[in-house]
């Protein structure tokens, strides 16, 4: 028997949306606590959504943004970019993508406080952040819509999502890697490295339907080790990159 939570975990894991059996008006529908859960089920089927994209990146990442705001044009309510640049790198990539609303913003090292900058430039409901070299796979774009229809039924404000990390095309150990990017607009980041949402747990979830695809190279993930090690002692992590650096094995997480 599954509780409240490990239950929607579950079916939303295996594509299905699920309905307490008994709840009283005004009672949370899934209570955070180990009773056995019981709840209706049913297949959950792609609904349209309004949900925008947010895309924090750099102007040496201008192909990628590009690629990203291309093939994910009719996907998303609103595509907003957020550079890590000047307004003339600004403008020479608007004019690429007339469609997109293209920021800018020094990092300065904060990556809690860039994030809060593109949740408030998004101007929707709820905001999928993705960077550069991550990319939402075909299962999370057609649940994304009846996820956030859930999450809205159940009082939830941030979800958690799988990446699917892929070092030099291999996939990695560091799966399911959950980053909660699947959030509400009113939704604040503390953290300036290793960044996440300001959020009681009891409004948030994981959301295993479909997962982001982040592809790197071996040589970034020990440089990136570095960088982050000089922007906040500790946040270099080295366990992270180790683990990054090992291939997946299916049989190990069994």
């Amino acid at each position: 028997m599954l509780d409240p939570a490990g239950l929607r975990n579950a079916a939303w894991r295996f594509g299905f949306e699920v309905e307490p059996i008994a709840v009283a008006r005004g009672d949370v529908r899934f209570l955070p606590d180990y009773r056995s859960a019981q709840a209706h089920s049913a297949p959950a089927t792609t609904v349209p959504h309004a949900i925008g994209l947010g895309i924090m990146a750099r102007p040496a990442d201008a192909n990628d943004i590009v690629e990203i705001a291309t093939d994910y044009r009719t996907a998303f309510a609103r595509i907003v970019v957020l550079l890590d640049g000047t307004a003339d790198e600004a403008s020479e990539l608007a004019a690429r993508l007339p469609w997109v609303e293209v920021a800018h913003h020094p990092l300065a090292g904060d990556f809690a406080a860039q994030r809060n900058r593109l949740q408030d430039a998004m101007q929707t409901r709820w905001v999928l952040q993705i960077d550069t070299d991550e990319r939402p796979d075909g299962a999370l774009l057609d649940a994304l819509g009846w996820l956030v229809a859930a999450a809205d039924r159940d009082g939830l404000r941030s979800l958690g999502l799988p990446r699917r990390n892929l070092v030099d095309g291999v996939p990695s150990a560091s799966y399911p890697d959950i980053q909660y990017r699947l959030n509400r607009s009113d939704i604040r980041f503390a953290g300036r490295v290793h960044e996440r949402p300001i959020v009681p747990f009891v409004e948030s979830s994981l959301a295993l339907a479909g997962a982001l695809e982040h592809r790197l190279d071996g040589d970034r993930v020990r440089e990136r080790t570095r960088i982050y090690e000089a922007m906040s002692t500790g946040a270099g992590r080295p366990e992270d990159e180790a683990l990054l650096l090992v291939s997946f094995d299916p049989i190990a997480v069994r």
